[in-house]
């Protein structure tokens, strides 16, 4: 018999990680446990467009290949009563960062052209102007031109430490120097055969060589914004591409420390973070978002938090005496959902393991992505499979016992 039960906590591994579904404005209790213990607080927060944004999800064999058919499901609304609620906001963050950072650590905050000047004076007062280290521009090539003003093509993230004992190593981040002419310097090679480029000034001879690095300034162009086809996309609005938070985090981090993401969205400063080795924790409103960020995380060392959905029944097969488990869909119901759909495509993820105390212990998981679509549907144990926590494709998590 399969049974839905409530169990809105689980866990990957000892569950030191963080991914959790809440409100800035209200920190959970398991982000305010990491005052004065973060390194790297970085925050993507919505940049008052007045927007609804939907993250596309498509569906079938057809869908997955081609990008359609497709479902829309809601990402996050970037409307706000007026400014006053928005800048409202940016101090939730500013002060929450503040708090969670340890001396060494740092804060980035990442904005456009709408609401880059009045966030800035706020981390001003919150930070202390002399712990203002950069405003960064990224600049990126995107579709659409303005034609009654300069195109607006850029971001602008904003950098403010701790302290004065704060963590930068611009080394971590070279750039390759390239052989590319430079007219205003001669060419040379060596005694080593090194080839480098040259000038004289008040008759000291400064040297250039081709193969020592560069390192970034704080205007960045060479990182593109996500194109249409990119295959890091996962269909949800506004996504960041991982070489922008891995630059933005390897100067200031060190394998083992904490990087907090307050607005975490579909989870990039999160997979950056899992990839050098650091800590993580991430909230965001949107179960759609916590379901997205694990879908790119690995499911290890992990605890997510996030609210069940309503009921639907799980679609499932047993053989204790084969040890054959499988899966084959989920019913439910939802605006986005297709009408008379393939009940499998309902489902994003699904894993196995036990239930205790209402936690979810979780020991294999299975999960699509936009590179990996095919969900496994069989699984085979010497054991029968206890407990199940599926993700449906808007995101809702729901938990079943079986016996």
């Amino acid at each position: 018999m399969i049974r839905q039960v409530r169990a809105d906590r689980e866990v990957f591994g000892k569950g030191e990680n963080l991914l959790l579904c809440g409100n800035v404005m209200r920190l959970p209790a398991e982000i305010r446990a990491l005052s004065g213990r973060v390194q790297c607080v970085c925050v993507d927060p919505p940049f008052m467009t007045g927007e609804k944004f939907t993250r596309r999800r498509p569906y079938g064999e057809k869908g997955w290949k081609t990008g359609s058919p497709a479902a829309r499901f809601p990402a996050y609304e970037d409307r706000y009563t007026d400014e006053k609620q928005y800048l409202r906001m940016i101090r939730r963050i500013a002060g929450a960062a503040h708090g969670l950072l340890k001396d060494s650590g740092v804060f980035y905050l990442h904005l456009d052209w709408r609401m880059a000047a009045p966030a800035r004076e706020i981390c001003d007062r919150v930070f202390g102007k002399k712990h203002f280290l950069n405003e960064i521009i990224w600049s990126y090539e995107s579709g659409g031109r303005a034609k009654r003003y300069f195109s607006r093509k850029h971001d602008v993230i904003l950098l403010y430490a701790r302290s004065d004992r704060y963590l930068f190593d611009l080394t971590r981040v070279p750039l390759p120097r390239g052989n590319e002419r430079r007219n205003h310097m001669a060419r040379g090679r060596d005694e080593q055969g090194r080839m480098f480029s040259s000038i004289v000034s008040h008759g000291k001879e400064y040297r250039y060589y081709d193969d020592e690095p560069l390192y970034p300034s704080d205007v960045w162009t060479d990182i593109s914004h996500l194109q249409q086809r990119d295959p890091e996309r996962t269909g949800y609005a506004t996504q960041k591409p991982v070489r922008l938070l891995e630059r933005m985090l390897l100067p200031v981090t060190n394998p083992g420390d904490w990087v907090v993401d307050l607005c975490c969205g579909s989870g990039t400063a999160l997979a950056a973070a899992q990839q050098l080795e650091c800590r993580f924790a991430g909230l965001d409103l949107n179960p759609e978002a916590i379901s997205l960020t694990l879908s790119r995380l690995r499911p290890e060392n992990l605890t997510v938090v996030c609210p069940g959905g309503d009921a639907a029944k799980l679609l499932a097969e047993q053989d204790p005496e084969t040890g054959r488990f499988l899966l084959q869909g989920l019913e439910t119901t939802h605006p986005a959902f297709p009408a008379g759909g393939n009940t499998l495509d309902n489902l994003e993820a699904w894993d196995t393991g036990e239930i205790r105390d209402g936690v979810f212990f979780a020991s294999q998981s299975f999960r699509r992505s936009f590179r990996y679509p095919a969900l496994q549907q069989e699984l085979r144990t010497e054991m029968p499979v206890k407990a199940v926590m599926v993700t449906d494709a808007a995101g809702r998590r729901r938990a079943y016992t079986l016996k």
